[in-house]
């Protein structure tokens, strides 16, 4: 029998395969979504779609995002016979070019984002005029990673202190943020701007004056929520008064003559890396849900100031810190250098939320955690890492007095670098005797041997639960 006229096309439109392949399906998405896909792109790849066809040659300018970097900037004509010197500075000219070209170019009005990670050698004139256009197209997010080889760090135009739309501000490198003090018409007014991160750039000293630009910079700034500081250089005194704020992180401080005051009582998280002296919270922190604490403490140099003992401010300095964190739900907690075992009981009083604990143990911090461990009634996860010990310590575990509520909540414990030395397991037989609803127990195993023999040495450990399941890593 003879076929239709319409199933041969159909038949003919089934065996032409290839006709939807050549559809360029994704230029005929909608120009905002485009956009929106554009906007993941560092600009230099974002620009780079402009040769795709005529619909793409200008799509990169309505982008509302710059991610510009110096690092990428092709020198493919510049001439290898050219000396570094002559290299770096057609580098430095090229890139100001080009991110003035980009800027100018762009025809979307409001900026979303625009970072700029920008080395330059000789001249930083161009920042000024960069940041009055972002400015003026009211940029919502600022990243500057700014490394310059001059004597003096790169001033910020003051013209900028006073970005209204401004909700995110992070500046990293040799950026200085102060201002004159003996001009009151500069003032930093960031009304918007709720998260703020400045990394190694530079924190001048505080003496107890409210017009120094540090705490200029934070009173400008009514509705900061997430305050980030990591800095080489924390001498004097320091007092951060953010009431807004609610995630607060500071590392990076390897000096020893500070004082810090915070007073931040809707602080939600709170960070600190560092050699730990006298920090100070003025509010107590109902709202803290997660901490995480590295300290570093003793420094014989700065505790050789005082006359008294040296004990005797280490243990203020723990027990402030530990008093302020007493309603945490998670904590992770390490320290290196440091003689814990003078100090006897550090914590004030029992951390009743507390349902999550890490702890990074060595050889100096023993007794810390079997203090914790009494302390946390309400426990639910315990992870242990295995640290260095970096001086030499007559510390050891030791079992805490029995309690029946001690581990009562426990449901999973991990132990990551288990030796199997003998401090190791004695803390694990304890963990498996008295957490009684245990559900597992898991162990990323450092040593020799085999998984196997590790898996039956801790088989032979008595559980308290009868549902506990070992595993070996």
């Amino acid at each position: 029998m003879a076929e239709s006229s319409t199933q041969s096309n159909s038949k003919r439109q089934t065996l032409s395969p290839g006709k939807d392949a050549v559809v360029d399906r994704i230029s005929s998405l909608p120009e905002s979504l485009l956009c929106h896909i554009l906007s993941f792109l560092p600009t230099k790849d974002s620009i780079a779609t402009s040769i795709l066809s005529t619909r793409w040659k200008l799509l990169w300018t309505l982008v509302p995002k710059l991610d510009l970097d110096s690092d990428k900037i092709s020198t493919s004509e510049l001439s290898l016979d050219d000396d570094d010197d002559d290299v770096e500075d057609a580098r430095e000219i090229l890139f100001a070019h080009v991110v003035s070209s980009v800027l100018a170019k762009q025809e979307c009005g409001e900026l979303q984002t625009f970072r700029l990670k920008w080395q330059f050698w000789w001249d930083g004139s161009h920042l000024d005029a960069w940041l009055r256009t972002a400015a003026a197209r009211k940029v919502k997010e600022l990243n500057l990673d700014i490394f310059t080889d001059r004597d003096e760090n790169l001033n910020l135009p003051p013209s900028f202190f006073s970005c209204r739309t401004l909700v995110v501000l992070k500046l990293t490198g040799t950026i200085d943020i102060d201002i004159d003090i003996e001009t009151p018409s500069l003032s930093f007014n960031f009304p918007s701007l709720k998260i703020l991160h400045l990394v190694r750039i530079l924190l001048p000293s505080i003496i107890n004056s409210p017009e120094h630009s540090f705490l200029k910079l934070l009173s400008g700034c009514p509705l900061l929520e997430d305050l980030s500081f990591t800095t080489d250089h924390f001498e004097g005194e320091y007092k951060l008064c953010v009431p807004t704020l609610k995630r607060l992180s500071i590392s990076g401080i390897n000096d020893s003559d500070y004082e810090l005051e915070i007073n931040a009582p809707a602080l939600e998280y709170f960070d600190f890396e560092g050699d730990l002296r006298n920090i100070k919270f003025y509010e107590k922190l109902n709202n803290l849900v997660q901490s995480d604490v590295y300290t570093a403490i003793f420094d014989d140099v700065y505790t050789s100031r005082f006359d008294h003992e040296p004990e005797e401010f280490y243990r203020t300095w723990v027990f402030n810190i530990f008093a302020a964190l007493n309603n945490v739900k998670f904590l992770s907690f390490s320290t290196s250098g440091t003689e814990w075992h003078n100090l006897g009981n550090i914590y004030p009083s029992s951390f009743q939320n507390l349902i999550e604990l890490k702890f990074k143990v060595n050889g100096c911090s023993w007794n810390v955690l079997q203090d914790l461990l009494q302390k946390a009634p309400n426990l639910e996860t315990l992870v242990i890492t295995k640290g260095y010990d970096f001086v030499e310590s007559n510390s050891y575990w030791k079992e805490p007095q029995y309690d029946p509520a001690n581990l009562s909540s426990l449901t999973s414990f991990y132990y990551r670098g288990f030796k199997g030395l003998n401090d190791e397991v004695e803390l694990v037989k304890y963990v498996l005797k008295e957490a009684r609803v245990l559900k597992t127990a898991t162990f990323q195993v450092s040593s020799g041997e085999s998984k196997e023999s590790v898996l039956d040495k801790l088989s032979m450990f008595p559980r308290c639960s009868t549902t506990c399941l070992l595993r070996v890593e």
